[in-house]
């Protein structure tokens, strides 16, 4: 056994801790703005909460986790340092190590160790993986493993299909589950009683606006196949393949169970029910495909797909070529070392693995889209300088929440930006008013009424006095570079932000204009 299995978390916790000091990225608003956000609001008394917290669609579990953290930092004085922004992503580190060592062992106890051995290596390089994501949507996953649990094919084979044993499996499943839930459910009522400062069930919510109204729909609506065509393939991005292949190995030979497979395919249908989808919701399902590419690299390595033990020798065939196995002193089957010109093949695919993610990483990591936190190092450094042009206010005229907010600046002045709500009934979709959208439609026109001191032209905008410094994308600028000029703004900074976007709105660098005194 090497050194890296040896100390596996360790090593795995190595790789995550060096890439939250690698990320220079804003990837999600949700990273943000549904949990560092709500945490520097609880913790340090200023912060946005969005209309999800006002009318309580989310459980304070997740943000409570990094306002420890913030406590923590502010009871040692620590709070106005580079851990503010550090230390909740080495949270996440943990966090995210940890389901990565979860997942080498869930691969181990179905495929055998020397897939789970593959299998940490795309966990490992894997852009998506991240840590699970407190939310009610996750019972879409868990419930349909039970039902696998209670009434799996494979377990109704081994027991004859006797219908008393699966009846006596489902209750003894509901048994713990019910001793669980009532930890658990009670447990949640109070972390949100302490967050919300009142008693409020979030799961109804969420489950009245994203279901029974499906008012999620004014995000944007999906094609029913848009899992199976652009949510998986970006999970899994060049392991695509071996997942492919490992699950017809499954399939095939009998000898890595199917179930996991199964399950996948479930959740996918059941998540492809609603209209709004977007690949993070199935990141639960990352685990399960990373241990059908172990198996796929495991097979190609020359091993067998499954060790045969004893215990399982009759629900699974015996090896194929003996003359090519050995048995241990436990009873279980191993294949002897492959030839030299197998593991050439597994180099070959390692190579492709490194090549075909490094760059990837590495480019998402410290590339794309870095401008909108970079803007937030400018603020921050600018909002104590006690200069003439000190940062003391600023408007975002952005589609919204496209930069992080007070988490990253924490300093406790006015800032604002373009709002996105959606409607909170079915029967407002049509007409319903977003400030974001009417800036992009008439973007001269907006700003000189916002800041003017007669009254609204527009009764559903927002007045605001003019800041001391606006933050925009170089795709807007030219549209009101005069009107910026009229209003006394001179541009101040520039940030390279990305080299493409598919939203035209969010296209070019970061601005930021500075107002000149008078």
């Amino acid at each position: 056994m090497g050194f890296v299995q040896r100390h596996l978390f360790l090593t795995l916790l190595a790789l995550r801790l060096a890439n939250v000091y690698a990320v220079q990225t804003f990837t999600h608003p949700d990273e943000t703005w549904q949990s560092l956000e709500v945490a520097h609001h609880a913790v340090f008394g200023y912060g946005f909460l969005t209309w999800e917290w006002r009318h309580a669609l989310r459980g304070f579990a997740h943000p409570l986790l990094f306002a420890a953290v913030y406590k923590i930092l502010a009871f040692l004085h620590l709070d106005d340092t580079f851990l503010l922004l550090t230390a909740p992503y080495i949270l996440v580190a943990l966090v995210a190590a940890s389901v990565d060592y979860s997942t080498f062992h869930f691969a181990r106890r179905l495929a055998g160790t020397h897939v789970a051995d593959w299998t940490s290596l795309p966990a490992a390089l894997a852009l998506a993986a991240m840590a699970c994501i407190i939310r009610p949507t996750s019972g879409v996953v868990w419930l349909s493993a039970c039902a696998f649990l209670a009434f799996g094919r494979s377990r109704l084979a081994r027991h004859g299909g006797l219908l008393p044993w699966t009846v006596r499996r489902a209750l003894r499943i509901a048994k713990i589950a019910m001793a669980v839930g009532s930890v658990a459910f009670p447990t949640m009522l109070v972390v949100d009683r302490l967050g919300y400062r009142r008693w409020v069930f979030p799961p109804y919510q969420f489950y009245r606006f994203n279901v029974q109204q499906d008012l999620a729909t004014w995000f944007g609506e999906s094609h029913v196949l848009y899992h199976f065509y652009a949510s998986v393939p970006v999970l899994f991005t060049s392991m695509l393949p071996f997942v492919i292949h490992g699950v017809y190995i499954a399939f095939s030979t009998r000898r890595v169970s199917t179930e996991p497979a199964l399950l996948a395919a479930v959740v996918l249908v059941l998540f492809s029910l609603v209209s709004h989808m977007e690949y993070r919701f199935i990141y639960p399902l990352l685990p399960i495909g990373f241990m059908y590419a172990g198996v796929s690299i495991d097979t190609l390595a020359g091993h067998l797909p499954m060790s045969v033990t004893a215990d399982n020798v009759a629900s699974y065939p015996a090896p194929s070529h003996p003359a090519s196995t050995h048995a241990n002193d436990n009873g279980k089957y191993r294949r002897n070392p492959p030839p030299a010109s197998k593991r050439l093949s597994v180099r070959a695919v390692l190579i492709y693995l490194f090549v075909t993610n490094i760059p990837a990483i590495l480019y998402v990591d410290l590339v794309h889209q870095r401008g909108v936190v970079d803007v937030f190092k400018y603020l921050r450094h600018n909002s104590t300088s006690g200069k003439s042009n000190s940062v003391t206010s600023v408007g975002f005229l952005m589609p919204c929440h496209s930069t992080p907010f007070y988490s990253h600046l924490h300093r406790n002045i006015p800032m604002w930006f373009l709002s996105c709500e959606p409607p909170l009934e079915r029967s407002a979709m049509d007409s319903h008013y977003w400030e974001a959208n009417d800036f992009e439609q008439n973007p001269a026109e907006f700003i000189h009424d916002i800041f003017s001191t007669l009254p609204l032209q527009h009764t559903e905008r927002t007045q605001h006095e003019q800041p001391s410094h606006l933050v925009l994308y170089g795709s807007m600028v030219s549209r009101i570079r005069d009107e910026l000029d009229d209003l006394g703004y001179v541009e101040t900074a520039r940030f390279f932000n990305s080299h493409f976007n598919p939203d035209s709105r969010r296209r070019g660098d970061v601005v930021v204009f500075r107002k000149q005194l008078a």
